[in-house]
């Protein structure tokens, strides 16, 4: 594999919230393709770095590591990102994320209906009844050593956080998100998710956001502790969204299969909703 890097472009969603937050190491990210590469920088001059990582069907990256899925295979990765540990599951989509260090990795397998958390030591599995969960699971976490959280969105669009127990695999506790609706991913405080081609930023205590985002196919994996990964197959583009207390943004990535890197850079503020102080 070549080694190559790439310029981003700059769009930010810029609020005067309580600080900057910058980094030179960005996060990892997975390219529709399947490669996985390195973003490097500030928000506003970042650059995309290859990685000698081929044929991921799925990841997430924290700053202390990552879970990434290769043709069926679910590979836990160090910092380094030496394999760990490694455990076939045959699972051609699973859904996955890490958000600390090796024992937030989790992982749900659809085709199988089955939760995979890794315990410290193995991956330990739990068969979910569709009666306990019947929808799509979009994004999912270990909230502590006992329990896990997933997002499912309904038929409908609504989605719903479905809290299981990671001893047994029984049901805890399920709350519809009210104001949430279709692919939503949980971040921080926050749940973001796409609404009439709008990308929308919200919590349960009245803080919306949204900007203009016309991606009918958003699909949003982690790519560091602070940073999410959103790309569009249909608009073959992909983001880098940085999410806190203190800031929120949004840089635009080139298309690494193309080379295209871009010249220009846009600053766009998100709109509050209707009837929120601004």
């Amino acid at each position: 594999m070549k080694n190559r890097c790439l310029g981003a472009v700059l769009f930010l969603l810029s609020l005067p919230l309580a600080g900057q937050l910058t980094a030179p190491k960005v996060g990892t990210v997975r390219y529709p393709d399947g490669s996985l590469h390195s973003v490097q920088g500030l928000a506003n001059n970042m650059i995309v770095c290859d990685l000698p990582f081929d044929g991921t069907d799925a990841a997430s990256f924290s700053d202390l590591g990552g879970i990434v899925s290769q043709q069926g295979t679910i590979r836990l990765l160090n910092p380094d990102l030496s394999v760990a540990f490694e455990f076939k599951t045959g699972e051609p989509a699973p859904v996955l994320n890490m958000e600390g260090d090796l024992t937030s990795a989790i992982a749900w397998l659809p085709s199988q209906r089955t939760l995979l958390r890794w315990d410290g030591s193995k991956f330990v599995s739990f068969a979910i009844p569709q009666a306990d969960l019947d929808g799509q699971v979009t994004n999912l976490q270990a909230v502590n050593s006992k329990q896990a959280r997933l997002l499912v969105t309904g038929g409908d669009g609504t989605v719903s956080a479905i809290t299981f127990s990671t001893r047994n695999g029984s049901l805890i506790s399920s709350e519809t998100l009210g104001g949430v609706r279709g692919y939503a991913f949980s971040q921080s405080f926050f749940f973001v998710y796409a609404e009439n081609n709008e990308l929308v930023v919200n919590n349960m205590n009245g803080y919306r956001r949204s900007v203009a985002l016309p991606a009918p196919d958003l699909i949003i994996e982690r790519m560091s502790g602070q940073w999410l990964h959103l790309q569009s197959p249909s608009l073959k583009q992909d983001w880098a969204l940085h999410l806190t207390q203190a800031q929120l943004e949004l840089s635009i990535l080139p298309a690494i299969e193309t080379g295209k890197t871009g010249t220009a850079a846009t600053v766009v503020a998100l709109r509050p909703s209707t009837g929120e102080p601004k």
